[in-house]
């Protein structure tokens, strides 16, 4: 049968020949299967270093997001260019294969690189390319658009199948007979269990034992052998922490063989001991797949692989190295599997239903910490490819998960419909112009707390984008509203279903009459959700955070959070009830603030800035040469009670100690409480030490008494001599150049060393206005200024890049100025907007 003169056969035959390079894992009877395949890149790539080994070196073997699949696209494009000698216009582009457009063409390509000498090489049967028939390519994207599936959306529903698997490293059938191969029953404790319970017991303790043999074998025969070899960095990433899991599970062993012998009532409690331990797997499973993908790499090298393989022929495993370090995500994901049979068995016993829940609480932490670092990943993979990172006031992290991407069609008032790239976050959507090579040049970012949906827009007949929304400034009505357009009513209805879900993250829940004023926030230590209790996981943004209250969440309790302790001194919602007065002498509103000629609004009132040298009185500030002696700002009403206390001032019982890393309050153990907040640069009476890891002591700024870890203070010595004599010498040469032209302790505005928080705390209150700001040097890096100015309700951080060779301070290249008064009387005229998009504010006067 001539099968390549029918074009309905062809992309059969295409299918067939990527069968036979073992790249494709399935053949299927439906061409916009065998599209879908394709469409990500992945198999492409894979093909393309089969043919010529490195000819990609790096590409997304997981591809989460539309912009990783249009990148592994491009890396197959460039390497038919670069090794197989293909030119430009024989090529299809990345959109193409993404939407499914003239799929003819990827048909003909692979034909093309089945002709090529490295195929061949390969023993693989080309095949032929005919034009005879192309409706069934014609049709192909009609089908794909009324299966209403874009890429975006099948990844994103790849993802939820996973989270509804308990074992979400199963990706075969193979890979879950290995594992039971490896972690098997050898040999039952009791010749011949007398109850089903007997044998669930045993194959729990066995499988155990088992397990913690094979974590010995990858130490003593893989990983210390390998050490002379590898370097640290190749052995970190391979073996991750394995060592650290080993011990665990000793431990656990020993405790399992404990109880077993005491008839086995308490197995359920030692899972729940060894929970803190078990939270390791988070990070060790989620850097499986970046451990296997080096492992790949490390063996192309011959000698490393003859080392690999002769450890392997010593451990007289039957299973490859990178078999063996897949058990351990395997086995963290088996046992509340195992407990929920014994429970079966043993219903009414409480600690078995307490290890239980614990073990499927950590199976859901694990797959969700997995899934965050993939879109930690993700993001950083876009931020590689911005060109012009400059305009944006934080980094992507910051701006939180991204929800979705895809090709838009943008224009603003008067301006032509473009082709732009948008990726919407859960506090923004950026608007990117393509370029070459994948990279990416920012257009444009529109926060949810600037902007608001305005305009929906549906015409059916009105080209290929023609279904869409509107997005205008809500703050200043004079700038261009933004049209964002997509090709169809199920993409359009998708990114608004994704947009409501970024606008609605941060609102405080309705019904609550004091609102939190919740924030994303990047935990570095385990947190447990303030409402289920369950350990907020992943690596970045985990959950959300009230700045106010330091309550703790996930995304999906928002909604169950209790009112905010703070009484709704922040910013409420519209549902709010009315807010209390706040606790000054008189009521403060907005006309206190406006001239009486109706200019614009005098500066409000915040709290007094902080000394030059922050810890100092007074007296010994004035005293330090170079440092000016002016008087607290006395605008702020809380100038009657003087100066951020000095040490000198305090009635100290206890050791006086300074706090060094902020503590949020969160909840220790039962053993210590209550806790307390403290923040840095505070001073704390230190009372109790019974704990080397925690502390009891008295905030001298809440006067509050509680609990907090002790490695977020020093002690602080009374005996200043040395250091004030010390300090003036770092001050004065490194504000010389400043105070030369500008005393910047002249100005109002300037508040000495303060960190971010610092900054934020000063500028957050609903009672400062938007536009007020501050100028601070930088605590760790002393001679770097910062400007921070509160806008939408949010406190923006600036930094103050100072150029060494001209002498000349800016925000960004296009605009420098002598000094930073200079630059700061500018943007008091001039908005923000000119640098940051985001930030059409001036510097209120």
């Amino acid at each position: 049968m001539a099968r390549n003169m029918d074009g309905g056969i062809q992309w059969q035959n295409a299918q067939d020949w990527l069968y036979s390079t073992g790249k494709l894992a399935q053949s299927c009877n439906e061409i916009l299967n065998f599209a879908m395949n394709l469409v990500d890149g992945v198999v492409l790539c894979e093909v393309a270093n089969f043919l010529h080994p490195g000819a990609i070196k790096t590409f997304y073997h997981r591809p989460s997001i539309q912009f990783m699949c249009l990148k592994n696209i491009d890396n197959f494009l460039n390497a038919c260019i670069k090794f197989f000698g293909f030119q430009t216009h024989e090529l299809f582009t990345a959109t193409e294969l993404l939407e499914v457009e003239n799929f003819g063409k990827v048909v003909e390509v692979l034909s093309k690189l089945s002709q090529t000498n490295q195929a061949k090489i390969r023993g693989l049967h080309p095949f032929l390319y005919f034009y005879d028939d192309q409706e069934v390519y014609n049709t192909l994207q009609r089908d794909a658009e009324s299966r209403s599936e874009d890429i975006y959306s099948r990844i994103d529903d790849f993802v939820q199948f996973e989270r509804t698997h308990d074992f979400s490293y199963q990706d075969s059938y193979q890979q879950e007979s290995i594992y039971e191969d490896i972690v098997k029953i050898k040999q039952y404790r009791m010749d011949t269990p007398n109850d089903k319970r007997g044998f669930m017991i045993d194959e729990l303790f066995e499988t155990e034992k088992t397990y913690v043999q094979v974590l010995e074998i990858v130490i003593t025969h893989f990983l210390d052998k390998l050490k002379p070899i590898l370097t640290n960095q190749d052995i970190k990433i391979v073996f991750q922490n394995i060592e650290e899991l080993k011990n665990v599970h000793e431990k656990l062993l020993q405790r399992l063989k404990l109880s077993i012998d005491n008839g086995g009532i308490t197995i359920g409690e030692q899972f729940v001991k060894t929970i803190d331990q078990f939270l390791k797997y988070g990070n060790y499973c989620a850097r499986l797949e970046t451990a296997s993908q080096k492992l790949d790499e490390l063996m192309l090298d011959s000698k490393i692989a003859n080392n690999v393989n002769r450890c392997l022929q010593e451990s007289q495993q039957r299973f490859s190295l990178k078999d063996l370090i897949k058990v351990p995500a395997q086995r963290i994901l088996k046992y509340h599997l195992l407990l929920e049979n014994l429970l079966k068995d043993s219903p009414q016993n409480t600690g078995l239903k307490e290890g239980f829940r614990t073990m499927k609480s950590l199976a859901s932490y694990i797959n969700e910490y997995k899934r965050n670092y993939e879109q930690m990943h993700a993001t950083k993979s876009i931020e590689e490819r911005i060109s012009n990172k400059d305009v944006l006031c934080e980094n992507l992290l910051s701006y939180g998960k991204l929800l979705k991407d895809g090709e838009v069609m943008v224009k603003t008032n008067n301006t032509k419909s473009n082709k732009r790239f948008a990726f919407l976050f859960e506090r923004c959507i950026l608007i990117c112009k393509k370029s070459e090579h994948s990279n990416l040049e920012i257009q444009v970012a529109l926060d949810f707390e600037t902007y608001e949906i305005a305009d929906h827009y549906d015409n059916p007949g009105g080209g290929k984008f023609s279904f869409g929304w509107s997005m205008k400034n809500k703050v200043d009505f004079l700038l261009p509203a933004y049209q964002i357009m997509v090709k169809n009513a199920d993409q359009c209805s998708l990114w608004l279903s994704k947009l409501d879900e970024g606008f609605t993250l941060l609102r405080s829940p309705t019904h609550l009459r004091w609102s939190h004023a919740f924030s994303l926030k990047d935990y570095t230590t385990h947190v447990k959700c303030s409402v289920c209790e369950e350990q907020l996981s992943g690596v970045f943004a985990q959950g959300l955070h009230c700045s106010t209250c330091y309550i703790s969440c996930h995304r999906h309790c928002k909604s169950r959070v209790v009112e905010c302790k703070s009484h709704g001194l922040t910013r409420g919602n519209s549902h709010s009830k009315e807010l209390p007065s706040l606790p000054s002498q008189t009521s403060v509103t907005m006309s206190d603030y406006l001239q009486a000629d109706g200019g614009p609004p005098c500066p409000p009132p915040i709290p007094p800035r902080a000394p030059s040298l922050k810890g100092f009185s007074l007296q010994e500030r004035r005293s330090i040469p170079g440092t000016p002696s002016a008087q607290f700002n006395t605008r702020s009403p809380s100038f009657e009670r003087g100066p951020p206390s000095s040490p000198q001032q305090f009635t100290i019982q206890g050791d006086l100690y300074v706090c060094i890393k902020d503590f949020d309050g969160t909840k220790i153990s039962e053993m210590f409480e209550p806790t307390i907040v403290l923040n840095s640069g505070e001073f704390v009476e230190v009372t109790k030490k019974d704990h080397p890891m925690y502390w009891k002591g008295k905030s001298q700024s809440s006067g509050l008494i509680g609990y907090f870890p002790s490695e977020n203070v020093k002690m602080y010595s009374l005996s200043r001599q040395d250091s004030v004599a010390s300090t003036a010498s770092t001050v004065s040469s490194r504000s010389a150049s400043i105070n030369s032209q500008h005393k910047l302790y002249d100005y109002s505005w300037f508040v000495g060393e303060m960190d971010r928080n610092g900054g934020r705390m000063m500028l957050e209150p609903v009672t400062v206005p938007d536009g007020c700001y501050l100028v601070r040097e930088s605590k760790n890096r002393l001679g770097q200024f910062s400007i921070d100015v509160k806008f939408n309700f949010l406190v923006k951080h600036i930094k103050v890049v100072y150029s060494e060779e001209n002498k000349t301070y800016c925000l960004a290249p296009s605009r420098t100025f002598t000094s930073i008064v200079d630059l700061v009387k500018h943007y008091q005229t001039s908005t923000l907007g000119q640098v940051f998009r985001d930030l059409q504010t001036k510097l209120l006067v």
